[in-house]
């Protein structure tokens, strides 16, 4: 019988301002970037609900929180976010990441070889490592697990794109377009290595939202600005609904009028300055939540930038893949 908690299991783990994106060999699994940390413990049953008893993250211990959608419904204004802080990957990554893994089916012990992306992995990704690895004991709807990490490899953002889109590309000399909720990034490969790369930490689709949130329609029809998450799910809805209490009206027209403003004030000044490479590229490539905005394949499609298959999860699969690839030449060894 093959003993499934000793097993190294290879995840890969894109842990982004607006969503973590986590692949494994079981699912893949998505959840708001969100964390509403508590006093005391919650009841059972709460969906993203962690207990850390003790572990490797001493600032952790004897803390319990509840990460994703239902921080949101819990916390609502208590939240912390990813994106509201410069740290914020490697301050809540480990909690989104635990978050993510309690609705997993229950295990003792996990062995984790982590695969993860960061958006400057020279300032931020030791600290993002130091926060992931180590074992940490908790407790997922009062079942205790020991879950081990080793970060077995800590990529520039975009690089796990590329890994999944090698053979639908020509990546001999291509520049992709990462177009994140809270940084716009650029970066060109030579096959699978990057020669360069360009970002803006605060010019991400966060900025459409807050455009939206902040516009005199939004505030004149709620007499407030717009709640940012309610805005962002009725953009990934493509209905523009906001929320459930108003059925006869939308924020459509609003969004239609701001995402052009957006592209011209926010993207094109990231875009431009990689201008005299597109000549000699052999893929544009968009990646990201924001390459999902309705409308914004055709403006892209006039600076022949493409939007390939499921450009959200991208990045998280090529991370999937390259942790799959450290595991076998570990236990080739």
């Amino acid at each position: 019988m093959i003993d499934y908690d000793s097993l190294l299991q290879p995840m890969g783990a894109d842990i982004g301002n607006g969503q973590l994106k986590l692949v494994s060999a079981m699912s893949e699994t998505r959840t708001e970037s969100y964390i509403h940390e508590l006093d005391e413990r919650s009841p059972d049953g709460v969906k993203g609900y962690v207990e850390y008893l003790r572990g490797d993250r001493a600032d952790l211990i004897s803390k319990q929180w509840i990460g994703g959608i239902n921080a949101y419904y819990n916390g609502l204004t208590s939240i912390r976010r990813v994106t509201d802080d410069k740290q914020g990957k490697p301050n809540l990554g480990l909690q989104l990441f635990l978050s993510a893994l309690s609705e997993y089916a229950h295990r003792d012990q996990w062995n984790i070889a982590l695969a993860v992306s960061v958006h400057d992995s020279k300032t931020l990704g030791s600290a993002l490592k130091r926060s992931l690895e180590g074992s940490h004991h908790v407790r997922f709807r009062n079942k205790e697990s020991i879950v081990s990490i080793k970060v077995v490899a800590g990529l520039e953002e975009g690089t796990g794109a590329i890994i999944t889109y090698q053979k639908q590309a020509d990546i001999t000399n291509a520049i992709l377009y990462d177009l994140g909720n809270g940084t716009l990034i650029v970066s060109s490969f030579n096959g699978l290595k990057m020669t360069d790369r360009s970002y803006s930490q605060n010019g991400g689709v966060e900025k459409l939202i807050d455009q939206i949130a902040t516009h005199d329609a939004i505030r004149e029809r709620l007499l407030k600005e717009g709640d940012r998450h309610l805005i962002r799910k009725g953009i990934e809805a493509q209905t523009f609904t906001y929320g459930t209490q108003h059925p006869d009206w939308n924020f459509e027209s609003v969004y239609r009028e701001e995402l052009p403003k957006w592209v011209k004030a926010v993207l094109a000044p990231t875009v431009r300055p990689w201008e005299d490479r597109r000549d000699s590229a052999t893929a544009l490539i968009a990646v990201g939540g924001g390459a999902q905005l309705p409308g914004i394949e055709s403006l892209l499609s006039k600076k022949g930038i493409k939007i390939l298959a499921d450009p959200l999860w991208a990045n998280a699969r090529g991370l999937y893949t390259l942790a799959s690839r450290k595991v076998a030449q570990m236990e080739a060894k």
